[in-house]
Formats: C-alpha cells, structure tokens, sequence
C-alpha cells in the first residue's frame, strides 16, 4: 500500500475472469476506456449532468403506476427516489483475449432508475423461476446429472457457442420482441398491462447515462452490464432467440443447455458450420463465436466435456488457463472453519462434478492446489484423502437447528487472533449470534477506477461544518444527500423558531459557517447505526458546538473508551473517521465494540 502511494501513476485491479489481480499502468487503463466510449455505436457524450431531469422522469413513470392502481402506494414509496447520483463507469481487464480489453462495467448503485430497475428484475425473475425453459442449466451440478454417462449418437460431435458481448448488443427492438413473446406467461407476475410495461422497459434502456473522468455519456445501444434488469432480460433474449433458430433446424439435437450466454450443444459433425450460420444470421447484433472439440472435448463453465471414443460421454473438472489458483490462503485472517468448509466445499465439487473414473486424478490437483495457498499437508491428507470425510461441508456451529429462529439477532465482532472467540463465549445469549468477521478485504488493496462521489452529493453521512470566525464544529447526520441538508440549515439560521446548535451559533455571535468546507466524517446507510456515529465523533471533537443532549443517548462505557482513546492519541483534534465495526480511517483501532 506504501509502494503504490508513491507511484499513483499504477492501478491495482481485478481481471474479468480468473481471481486474477492486475497491475497496470493509469494512462493504458485510460486509453483502453476511452477507445470504448468512442465507439458512436454505443455511447454518445451529453454535455451536462442529466441525473435531476432523470430522476424526476423516473418518479413520473412510478407516480403514474400508483394513479392507474398497477403499485400501491406503499410500494410506490418504495421505488421513488429522491436522492439520485449518476452511474459510474469503471472496466476490467480481459487478460484472457489474446489482445488486452476492457469490459465495461455500470455502477448503477442509488441511480435515478434503479429502484424501478429491480422492481422489473423481480417480475421477470418470478417468471424465469417460475418457467424454466428447457435449454436452462441451473448449475455445473445439474449439467453433471445430465452429461455423464451421455450416450451420442454415431457422427456427433460437441461445440459450444458464446455470444459477442451478450449485454451491450441486446437493442431495444429485440428486447421487447423477446418479452412480448413471453408475454402470457410473465403476465402471471404483475398487474401491470403488455403495453405499460413494455414502455417501463423502453424508459429503462434510453435513461442508461454515467460519468467516466467527469464526463457524462448516454449508452445508446445495450442493457448496461451492472444494472438489475439486464441479467433477467439477457435471459430471455437468448431463449427467444433459441426458441427462433431451433424453430426449423433440419437434424436432431440430442441435447442443448445453456447458462446465460454461453451455449452447448451436440450437433452432427456436418452440420456445425450450419448451425454457427443461423444462429448469426437471427440478428446482426447479436453474433456468436463457437468452440469446437480439441482432443475430443469442449470446456463449459467449470467442467470439460469429453467424449470417448464410443461417443459416450463424461466430464472433468476445469479451470481455464488463466485462472490464479487462488484461494483463502491459510495464513489469512479467517477462521479455522471458514478454511476447512473451502477444502471440503471443493472436494464435493469434484466428487459431484467430475466422472468417477477421473476424481481421484482432480482430487490430486486439489491437494496440489491447496498446497500451494499454505494449508498443511497432514490437514489436506485427512480432509481431501480420508474416507471419514465425505466433502460436505460442515456447520461450524454444531447442534445449530436448521429452522430459523425469527427471534434471533445476528450480529458480528472483528476476527482478532487470541481475542473474538473468548468474547464471542463471553457475550454469547440465547438471542444472539455473534459472527467473526475479517476486518481486512483484498478489495482495499485495489485502485478506485469508479469516479468518486461528489461530497455534497453524498446521502447517509456524518459530517463536519466549522465556522468561519472561530474554531467550534457543528457535527451531524443526514439519511438525505448533504447538499438539501446544508440548505436546510442555511433555511434554519434565518427561523428564529429553529432549534439547532448551528443555527443558535450563528444567530447569537452572528457568525457565518464555512459550508465550502464541510467534510464528510464517514459514511452509514443504517439510521441506528448513523446516529451512534453522529454521537462518537461529537464526543471525539472537543471544539464541538452541538448540545449536550445530542450525547445524551451514548453509553458511559462508550464515552470513557473515546476519552482513553483520546488521551493515549495525543493528539484529540484530529478526526478520523469510525466505521460501524471500530476500525478507524487511518487503519487502528478505536476501542469501539
């Protein structure tokens, strides 16, 4: 973390595929982006903001359910948003291409059309759940039921077919193709009628902006990879296309499955050129790629499909050739359960996927794997090669019913060696779970590549205003974004009738507050939880401005850890930020449980 502070011209990221973390240089990332969203086909600049003029199309849209009966009111509530920030873009490296690029990715989190966009997700996720279709795979689990033991027949042969950049080619006319032609069976699913909803889903793919580097951009063409509602309608836009190419294919296919983009198939040997063929000439922007038998065997999600030269079939686990090998390393801060339940969890894999005549094999390459990410070889001996161990993996907590008790409340303590688990004994009661949990993420050690928030524009903070004219610090928090809640304050110090410690310092030693330089403290979605911060960094701040009463809620034992904490500091003036489980800003501990 040292190294890459001095070098802020690196980027530490995830790849696409692989576990894999990539170092890179900020200008090729850059340049890499910015020949993506140059590309007119798909992108377009706007020459300013669009979230407020978005966000109030938004709420019209939903108003207009609520008024012709289609929501309730309450579910009306649910969806409005008033709070908006634009989505942001970032993209992650395709080390796997033979040339480097970038998949775009869509922050779409707290967006203008994002609670409308999982309201849609939800419909038409009830009515895939609800109708598999029969090209469906659930899983590698499910696949491996079907496969193994497959018998061909004579002169067939496997192939699997991807999709070009399935998300960003979808336009708009073949969604709603592909959902009109579902439409009696996703009717079950909601009040809303054919035409409403298929005007929701229009809104939905030309109100795709984001900022990249300060600019905006409108995405012209596809559903935004990141956005609730693409991965539900990808689903159904490849089963209508299926459903289309299949329609009148002149041989048989002995089976034909697909998760969610990628495709497998048995076709005769003849005829995969053909199929290639028609399932690119269904639509020009959709067009896929095929992968043909090496060695007698296709790959398909995590395993290989081999076919004996009896044209039976069998499977075998895989992983691509990119792939890190990287897994919990035993070393890490986690418990000893978390790693046992990943060896087991792996080795039932196996046992489920890969075909008896081939586990002992992957079996091996598992020992070799764990081996290499520090787990003991007496431990793997007995976890992965002794037959008391089935691979299922095991309840750390043990007697723990499997009904779920409604009355119990979860909550978690940082994973400390020596120190989590003798408190999680202390404290144990009949109502509460305590949970160790990692404080330390990989994700903290990776580049922020998503263009930061603006401060003001920032919702479920707390956050600093210092005056202008002497050093005292008005504290507080606010579920609304900061920039309504510091007009709301400018609209409080002119009402006399106001009640507020920065309103009161203002009116009474006629000062004016530095709004420009307001700081956000940190960040908290939970209302408790803020409002116990609000109370933490007043007590930590002795130039404070806020009552008395604004600390009257935090406990004594809170308040004389903060007053420790401080004292042993040295230095109480200088903030930092707390998070809800104790770890403050600047990476120590703050002495809060």
């Amino acid at each position: 973390m040292k190294y890459l502070k001095q070098h802020p011209g690196l980027l530490v990221v995830r790849a696409d595929k692989g576990n894999v973390t990539v170092l890179m240089d900020k200008t090729q990332y850059k340049e890499l982006v910015d020949t993506l969203l140059q590309d007119e086909q798909y992108y377009k600049k706007l020459p300013r903001d669009p979230t407020t003029s978005m966000q109030n199309k938004c709420n019209a849209v939903i108003k207009s359910l609520v008024n012709k009966g289609y929501i309730t009111q309450t579910q009306g509530k649910r969806l409005y948003n008033y709070n908006s920030v634009p989505a942001r873009f970032y993209g992650l490296p395709k080390i796997h291409k033979p040339t480097l690029t970038i998949r775009p990715i869509i922050s779409c989190i707290n967006t203008p059309s994002s609670k409308l966009s999982v309201f849609i997700s939800d419909i038409l996720s009830k009515y895939l759940s609800a109708s598999r279709s029969i090209y469906f795979i659930e899983d590698s689990f499910s696949f491996a039921d079907l496969i193994n033991d497959f018998q061909l027949p004579d002169n067939y042969v496997i192939i699997s077919l991807d999709v070009i950049s399935l998300f960003n080619n979808i336009s708009l006319d073949l969604a709603v193709s592909a959902i009109e032609s579902k439409w009696q069976l996703i009717n079950n699913h909601t009040n809303i009628p054919k035409e409403e909803f298929l005007s929701i889903i229009n809104f939905l793919f030309t109100s795709n902006y984001f900022v990249f580097d300060g600019i905006f951009y409108l995405q012209i063409l596809g559903s935004p990879m990141g956005s609730n509602s693409s991965s539900p309608i990808a689903d159904i836009v490849m089963d209508f296309i299926l459903d289309n190419v299949l329609s009148d294919v002149p041989f048989h296919i002995p089976f034909i499955k697909k998760y969610v983009d990628d495709i497998i198939c048995a076709v005769p040997e003849e005829q995969v050129s053909y199929l290639l063929e028609k399932f690119n000439n269904h639509h020009r922007r959709v067009q896929f790629t095929i992968e043909k038998e090496t060695d007698r065997s296709v790959p398909f999600l995590d395993t290989k499909v081999i076919r004996l030269p009896n044209n039976r079939l069998i499977l075998d686990w895989y992983r691509k050739p990119t792939s890190s090998g990287r897994y919990i390393h035993y070393l890490s801060n986690h418990t000893h359960g978390q790693k046992v339940n990943l060896v087991l969890g792996l080795k039932n894999r196996i046992r489920r996927i890969a075909h008896p005549s081939l586990r002992t094999q992957n079996l091996e390459i598992l020992f070799q794997l764990m081996l290499e990410n520090g787990y003991p070889r007496g431990l793997l001996n007995r976890l992965i090669h002794s037959s008391t161990h089935s691979g299922q993996p095991r309840n750390e907590h043990r007697g723990a019913s499997t009904t779920i008790d409604l009355n119990l409340t979860y909550a978690s303590l940082p994973l400390i060696k020596g120190m989590t688990n003798a408190l999680i004994s202390l404290l144990k009661t009949p109502n509460i779970k305590l949970i160790p949990k990692p404080e330390f993420k990989i994700d903290r050690l990776h580049s922020r590549i998503k263009d930061s928030e603006s401060t003001f524009h920032k919702s479920g903070v707390i956050y600093s205003v210092p005056c202008s004219m002497c050093n005292e610090i008005y504290i507080g928090q606010t579920s609304q974004q900061l920039k309504k809640r510091l007009a709301q304050h400018r609209s409080d110090i002119k009402n006399p009738n106001k009640i507020c410690a920065l309103a009161d310092h203002s009116r009474d030693r006629d000062h004016l507050m530095d709004y420009e330089a307001t700081r956000v403290l940190d960040c908290e979605r939970n209302g408790g939880k803020r409002s116990f911060l609000e109370m933490y960094q007043i007590k930590r701040h002795p130039n404070a401005m806020n009552y008395r009463r604004d600390v009257n809620h935090i406990s004594s034992i809170y308040s004389y850890l903060i007053h420790f904490d401080q004292v042993n500091e040295g230095d109480p003036s200088r903030p930092r930020s707390v998070s809800s489980d104790g770890v403050l800003s600047d990476g120590s501990r703050s002495g809060i449980g």
